[in-house]
This record gives C-alpha cells, sequence and structure tokens, in this order.
C-alpha cells in the first residue's frame, strides 16, 4: 500500500522529503524495466575482450592431403619450421592461399590417435568418427562425443539461447544427398546443419525476407519494447534528478543504479557487428540442386553460404560456425578448377587419390589442380572475414579463429599429418603468423584443439578424450597401427598418451 512518508515534527511533511507515490511513479519504468534487461540482455562470454566476443570457425574437406605420402608431400609449404617465402605458391596443394599468406599458420605433425582405438580395419568409418570427437566410437560404431565445433560453441556462447554451432554445408546440393559428418552434437546426436541450399540456410538463420504487405497494428507490448532505449534514458535521467533531495549514502546508490543503467543501454546490442545485415537472398543465382550432384556449381553458389556463416557470426547468431565441404567418394569434380570439363570423373575421385601417392603422376597433378578450388573458397572466407567490422571497430577476422582440417592425413586412409592451416585472429599467435611449423613431437587432435580453446581465451578445458591409446581395451580387432605414424619405430602403442602437453604455436 502507497503512503507518503513525514517528519515527525508537527502535522506537516517537511517539503524537501521524498514523495514515495511520486518516486514509483517516475520510476516505475525502471522497476519493470530492468529484470526484463538483465534477463535478455546480451551477456558476454568467458572469452571476450574489450567488447567483441571471440569466435571459431572450423572448416573441414575429406581426404586428408589428398595426393603424395609422407615422403612425398605437396601439401606441407616446407620442410622445417620457419617464415614463408614472400612470393610464390606456398605449396602445390595450397597454392591458392597465397593472397592470405600474411594471416595464416600451417603445421605439420599432427594425428588422429584415437582412430587407432576402435580396433576397426575400415579407414574411412572410423575417421569421420574420431578426428572431430576425439573420442573412441561407441560400441556399436556411434560417436563417442560432440564434434569441436559444438564443444567450443558451449564454451563461447553468449547464453543457452544461443546455438552452440552451425554447420553450413559448402556444396549447393539436394538437401537429401547431405550428410553432416563428422560434426555431432550433445552425446553424440547429429550436429546442427543449414540447408545446403544458401537461399534456405539464409531463411533458417535470419528469417523470411520482408514483404510488401502492411505492418500489423502494434500493440502495447510493441510500442514498449521500441521505447526500451529512451526509457532507460528517461530512467537514468529521473535518478539523477531525484539524487539531488537524497542524503549521502542515498545519492551514491542512485548514482551508482543509473550508471548500471547506462552500462546496460551502451551493451544492448553491442554484440553486433558494425557490418551485421541480413545477406540478400535475391543476388543468388537460381540453380538446380540435382544437377550439383558431384560439386559442378560449388565455385559460383559456395559464396553465397560463405556469406551466411560470416553474417551468422557478425550478427551473433552463434560465436562458433563450420564449412564442410562433403567431398566423400563421389563428389567433388572441382570444374572452376579446369579449362573445360573436368577430368575428374564424378565417381571417381576416390579411387584417383587411392592412386596418387606419387604426386609426380598424372593422377595427382589432376586432383592437385582440382583442389586449388577449395583453396580460392578458403581464401575468400578469410577475405570476407577481414573486411566485416567487428564490434569493436575491428576486423571480424581479428577476433575469429579459423581452423581448418580434414578427417585424414593422407588418401590412402593414412591417420597420421592431418593437413591444418590455422587463420585470423593474430593477436593468438605468440610466434606471429605466415609460418610454417614441424612439431618437433608428435602431437594429437586433442592436443590441437585443446591448443585452440586457450588460444580463443578458453584455457584449462582438455578436448577430447584423456590417457592413453589403450585404456578402452582397443575395441573387438585390438591396436590397428597401419594407419598410424612409424618413424623410426612404432609410435601407435598402448602407452601412448592422447595428450602430451601445449602446443607452441
Amino acid at each position: 500500500m502507497a503512503h507518503r512518508t513525514h517528519e515527525p515534527v508537527g502535522d506537516q511533511p517537511k517539503p524537501n522529503r521524498i514523495d514515495r507515490r511520486r518516486f514509483l511513479i517516475g520510476a516505475g519504468g525502471a522497476a519493470l524495466a530492468l529484470p526484463m534487461l538483465r534477463e535478455f540482455a546480451p551477456r558476454t562470454a568467458r572469452g571476450a575482450e574489450d567488447g567483441a566476443p571471440r569466435r571459431v570457425v572450423v572448416v573441414h574437406h575429406f581426404h586428408g592431403r589428398m595426393t603424395g605420402d609422407s615422403a612425398n608431400d605437396p601439401w606441407s609449404p616446407m620442410g622445417s619450421t620457419g617464415a614463408y617465402p614472400a612470393t610464390g605458391p606456398l605449396s602445390p596443394l595450397l597454392a591458392s592461399l597465397g593472397d592470405i599468406r600474411d594471416r595464416i599458420v600451417t603445421i605439420d605433425g599432427v594425428d588422429d590417435l584415437v582412430r587407432h582405438m576402435t580396433g576397426d580395419a575400415d579407414g574411412h568409418r572410423s575417421a569421420n568418427l574420431t578426428a572431430m570427437t576425439c573420442a573412441p566410437p561407441t560400441a556399436g560404431f556411434g560417436p563417442g562425443g560432440p564434434s569441436f565445433d559444438y564443444a567450443a560453441g558451449l564454451l563461447l556462447r553468449a547464453s543457452q539461447s544461443q546455438r552452440a554451432s552451425i554447420v553450413f554445408p559448402a556444396s549447393p546440393s539436394n538437401p537429401a544427398y547431405y550428410d553432416p559428418l563428422p560434426f555431432f552434437g550433445a552425446g553424440g546426436t547429429s550436429g546442427y546443419a543449414v540447408s545446403p541450399s544458401p537461399s534456405e540456410a539464409l531463411v533458417e538463420i535470419f528469417g523470411a525476407p520482408p514483404t510488401d504487405e502492411p505492418p500489423p497494428a502494434r500493440t502495447l507490448r510493441d510500442r514498449l519494447v521500441a521505447r526500451r532505449a529512451s526509457i532507460l534514458d528517461g530512467v537514468a535521467g529521473e535518478y539523477t534528478a531525484l539524487s539531488r533531495k537524497v542524503g549521502a549514502a542515498d545519492r551514491a546508490q542512485l548514482e551508482q543504479h543509473a550508471e548500471f543503467v547506462r552500462m546496460l543501454e551502451s551493451h544492448l546490442g553491442s554484440t553486433l557487428s558494425a557490418d551485421c545485415m541480413r545477406p540478400d537472398e535475391s543476388a543468388i543465382p537460381s540453380y538446380d540442386p540435382n544437377a550439383n550432384t558431384a560439386g559442378q556449381l560449388d565455385a559460383s553458389i559456395t559464396p553465397y553460404q560463405i556469406e551466411n556463416l560470416v553474417m551468422s557470426l557478425a550478427c551473433d547468431a552463434t560465436r562458433v560456425a563450420a564449412l564442410h565441404f562433403q567431398q566423400t567418394d563421389n563428389t567433388s569434380t572441382f570444374p572452376s578448377a579446369f579449362d573445360g570439363a573436368s577430368p575428374i570423373p564424378a565417381e571417381q575421385l576416390h579411387t584417383m587419390i587411392h592412386d596418387s601417392t606419387n604426386p609426380s603422376s598424372s593422377t595427382a597433378q589432376i586432383i592437385t589442380q582440382g583442389f586449388s578450388e577449395v583453396g580460392r573458397l578458403f581464401t575468400h572466407l578469410i577475405t570476407r572475414l577481414g573486411e566485416v567490422t567487428d564490434v569493436d571497430g575491428a576486423p571480424l577476422l581479428d577476433n575469429t579463429l579459423v581452423v581448418w582440417v580434414s578427417e585424414m592425413g593422407y588418401g590412402g586412409h593414412l591417420n597420421f599429418n592431418i593437413p591444418v592451416v590455422l587463420a585470423g585472429m593474430p593477436s593468438a599467435f605468440a610466434g606471429g603468423q605466415a609460418r610454417h611449423i614441424v612439431l618437433q613431437e608428435r602431437r594429437t587432435m586433442g592436443d590441437l584443439f585443446t591448443k585452440v580453446l586457450a588460444m580463443v581465451g578458453m584455457a584449462g578445458n582438455t578436448f577430447g578424450a584423456q590417457g592413453t591409446v589403450g585404456d578402452t581395451g582397443l575395441g573387438q580387432g585390438g591396436l590397428n597401427d597401419w594407419a598410424g605414424f612409424q618413424g623410426d619405430g612404432p609410435f601407435v602403442t598402448p602407452s601412448r598418451p592422447l595428450h602430451a602437453g601445449d602446443l607452441e604455436i
């Protein structure tokens, strides 16, 4: 019940005392608005610094280095750690990355060690289930845990309502043809993937396009929501005025609250990039998804899917995204890499990769030339991230760490020397960028992803299975070591640790 507060002197209230009813009327907007704003205001992730959230993008392609072997490797830019040459192609398979050499770091010596714990002789199934999860499969050969993108998203997201990770299929095929392997969510469920169609994916993330129909009549709630910023202004002014009429203690409390209101006001929407905007679906060319089953249109349509990915980060729809090049057995003919028809038959890529261990062979040279299409699209992704202005005024790329990996090392079902390219977030690289790293001691994918978490401010989080290779009983078929690094002796042994400490990057 409302009442006046009287000074206990005679029958008259003291004129400079605060009328409680007037106070409630004047400050009622704050009493109603502040709880709602605290609930819905964007919350800064633990990895955020200087007002800009940290983000991760995972890029994935199949078949590893595609050509060559450890003795004849056309992927590695150099045979030892060092800075890239200032000019010229980085390597035959990475020739398309020349324009972004100052923004990347390549790494040799990372292995999918968990793959050998499965007892499975099949080269593809075990690789798909372990490379991104770093966890042994279940007894029924299901994923043993979430993939790295999902785990990182749980740590970096602003709130539980934000998607932990969004997988963007890179090839604009019919959705019925798309399999999101190797991306998994909580409990090994399928990862959240948008449509392979950039137009459909755009609507899934940003909603339906505006129509020419007149908007519906605004409700009282609509008007109050629209006035929220001006309500905050008014409340802040009301508290400032009231502070002149109260004692020092109350004045300090009101001033502190007014500052809190101002902080909320400035923070509302602050996680949206300055260049956040809904992509223009009218710019996406029409195409027949059923005519792109072998990647015939990737070069012309995939950039629009990349735009969806970039804007999903800029508009804070998610803070972790994946770009998935689905180059499985019978896809990706890389037509844009060749003049005229592609010399890679639609159903022969897998077979050709198995026959391409000699990088000088005509088969290996064809695959190497075709792979340049993936490199150009990766370069386009990095370029776009560098063109968008983030909330802190820096390029979006400066607050985004991009990790490009595969499920294999070499296309012959070998699971060592997984190709690794890191890009973006220059502040995360103590040794700088534009260089190649050959790890002095072999490391695992779990070590790599643990390092990535530390690089985006999530130090102390170890990703993937712990212990040693032999801890799970090595599956029904025992230790599978034929696909692992041998070197001067067997590297894949039951006592080999799955984590060996920090990577110096």
